[in-house]
């Protein structure tokens, strides 16, 4: 195969890996880990108008983010160390909507488009 050849395949295969797109299918459940080093991942997609689901576990007791705020759609949801918890909203705008612990130490943000 050709340099150029090869570097287009490479490219096209990782512009639908899941990391690439928020750890998801489109349509799909996006899985998020409360963690020691905050939301990850902390970047994810969405599609106006369209619901978007998380499904955020926390795996540690040693930070703040025990509990996921998305103030804009009115979410407040307390995530119990080790137990997925699924949050589905729809974002009505484009833009980024962010999303944080109840601290606002740990942030994240979903990409709307």
């Amino acid at each position: 195969m050709r340099p150029a050849a090869a570097v287009l395949v490479l490219a096209s295969l990782l512009a639908g890996a899941p990391g690439c797109r928020g750890g998801a299918r489109e349509g799909g459940p996006i899985q998020i880990t409360a963690g020691k080093n905050g939301f990850e991942p902390w970047k994810v997609r969405a599609r106006a108008g369209a619901p978007i689901t998380l499904v955020v576990t926390r795996t540690t007791d040693e930070t703040c983010a025990t509990e996921i705020v998305i103030p804009e759609a009115g979410i407040s949801q307390p995530l119990p160390l080790g137990k997925p918890v699924t949050v589905t909203f729809t974002p009505a705008r484009t833009g980024e909507l962010r999303y944080a612990c109840a601290m606002n130490m740990f942030q994240g943000v979903v990409d709307v488009r």
